[in-house]
């Protein structure tokens, strides 16, 4: 982690328009953050290189990392597979709306193969260090592995992930940063490998909803034709009034804390205790279908029934073969009979996902916003799931218990950092909300973020800590 400071975007642009400092040298100081720490956490596959002329726009100054699932113009596409995957060579649609507006990319983070998997693990690229431990190599969450890593390097302000179960929530979670995922099909998927078209979905990940902020305005189709008005509208200020949050109702889905290890349900509630100081009501929520979609999730979800089209097209024989085991069992169990029946399977699954949604959104209607803890656990050592599949897939079904729920109920949902465990590890703060409900859940975490704290405030009252101990 550096220890040099890391601006936030507002700062950038600040400086920026200002003209304090240099497009170009701020990107230059973002590379040399990169390859301090590449060689020690490993967040990247491929790094890029500053650009000759400054660019121009918004977010000039500032760097993104993209998930090495996205095409981007001038790298190669892996997946986290041992081959490149020629067809991703060009940089979609949300890749080049943060280009337009001047962000530079940085390089490409490393993935679990083909986005199975939500521990950040990969038999055929360097496992990601999570930056919250130095005594062992802890997990950083998967699949977006490499995403948060890049951001406590300092390599960037803003860090492109997707999430099919999980896989923006997770790492963000386990490595104690801000993860949205957004509405399915809310976001353009066009260059990005899919997993389950079905739920897949694009995200973002910062070291606070306000960094993130500036992205969604840039990306979100709501907001993208006039960003600065958004941001201005919703960018944090000093708190004014003693209780912000006065009259706000959030939902506490309670059956979510059950089962947490290192105290995360009581640190999640400390959270919201501070919410309930600011003026919040807390209401506590019987959920709907959790045991249903749990289910749905434990079989495969729509993954195991999707994917197989994708890697098992003639032309990426070359890639099914190369899977590595932990990638392959997923649909292992399937017969040829139950892949010529996956449509009318996924047709069946996605019904029943809005079956889920509907009565998702009824209990969403009693209140402003629904929360839980983001991860029951918090991240287990590399040594602990590399050798064991069985505690690899006890550890991975446990971590994304909680997050997979948004997917499988068609709901969006984002994770800010709350605290850390009794195993001083990072934990998040879950908020869920209905399906097209995305500036709304950029607001609230904003909100939400001004009174418990953003990932550096978390860091550093960690650090404090640990001084006094």
């Amino acid at each position: 982690m550096t220890s040099n400071p890391i601006f936030t975007i507002k700062y950038i642009h600040k400086l920026v328009g200002q003209n304090k400092t240099s497009i170009l040298a701020l990107i230059d100081d973002a590379y040399s953050k990169l390859h301090q720490h590449q060689p020690q956490l490993k967040a990247f596959r491929a790094i890029g290189k500053p650009p000759p002329i400054a660019p121009k726009g918004l977010l000039a100054g500032v760097c993104v990392s993209v998930k090495d699932l996205y095409a981007v113009t001038g790298f190669d596409t892996y997946a986290g597979s041992p081959l490149a995957l020629k067809e991703f060579d060009t940089s979609g649609t949300l890749v080049k709306r943060l280009t337009d507006a001047g962000a530079h990319i940085c390089g490409k983070t490393h993935t679990v193969e083909f986005a199975f998997g939500g521990l950040g693990t990969n038999p055929h690229w360097p496992v990601p260090v999570n930056p919250f431990d130095t005594q062992q190599h802890r997990v950083p969450g998967g699949s977006s592995s490499g995403a948060p890593v890049s951001l406590w390097m300092g390599a960037c302000q803003l860090a492109l992930g997707s999430d099919t179960s999980g896989s923006v929530r997770v790492p963000a979670a386990f490595c104690g940063t801000f993860g949205l995922k957004t509405s399915a099909l809310r976001w353009e998927k066009d260059g990005i490998v899919p997993l389950a078209p079905s739920v897949d979905t694009a995200g973002l990940l910062a070291l606070s909803a306000a960094d993130a902020l500036w992205g969604f305005a840039v990306l979100d189709p709501a907001t993208r034709d006039d960003p600065m008005t958004f941001i201005e509208q919703n960018m944090p200020i000093d708190q004014t009034r003693d209780k912000p949050m006065e009259g706000v109702r959030i939902g506490v889905i309670t059956a979510l804390f059950e089962g947490c290890e290192g105290s995360i349900d009581t640190k999640v509630l400390a959270a919201l205790a501070q919410l309930q100081a600011a003026g919040a009501t807390l209401v506590a929520l019987d959920w709907p279908y959790l045991g249903e979609t749990y289910q749905l999730f434990l079989q495969g979800g729509l993954s195991a029934l999707e994917f197989p089209a994708f890697i098992k097209a003639k032309d990426r024989k070359p890639w099914f073969d190369q899977l590595a085991p932990s990638t392959k069992m997923r649909f292992a169990h399937l017969t040829d009979l139950d892949l010529a029946n996956a449509p009318a399977q996924v047709a069946e699954k996605n019904a029943l996902i809005q079956t889920f949604n509907k009565a998702a959104e009824a209990v969403l209607e009693k209140v402003d916003f629904a929360v839980c803890p983001t991860c029951p656990i918090s991240a287990p050592t590399l040594a602990y799931v590399a050798t064991n599949m069985s505690q690899y897939k006890e550890r991975n079904f446990k971590a994304l218990r909680n997050t997979q729920v948004a997917n499988l109920q068609y709901l969006c949902a984002a994770t800010l950092p709350c605290g850390m465990d009794d195993y001083n590890m990072p934990l998040g703060l879950q908020i869920i909300m209905g399906h097209g409900q995305d500036v709304q859940l950029m607001q609230w975490s904003c909100k939400v973020e001004n009174i418990i704290g953003n990932a550096q405030h978390h860091y550093h009252k960690a650090l404090q800590m640990k001084h006094h101990q």
